[in-house]
């Protein structure tokens, strides 16, 4: 294996009721994967 590196910043927000304090941490010009599981 070659070396690399790797860094990827993250917020992952855990809960009932956090879909609604999505918009409030999106920046506009971002762009997201966002998943979803109903488990």
């Amino acid at each position: 294996m070659q070396n690399f590196s790797f860094h990827n910043p993250v917020k992952i927000l855990f809960g009932k009721g956090q879909i609604a304090n999505i918009a409030t941490e999106i920046p506009t010009n971002a762009k997201i994967l966002m998943t979803y599981g109903g488990g």
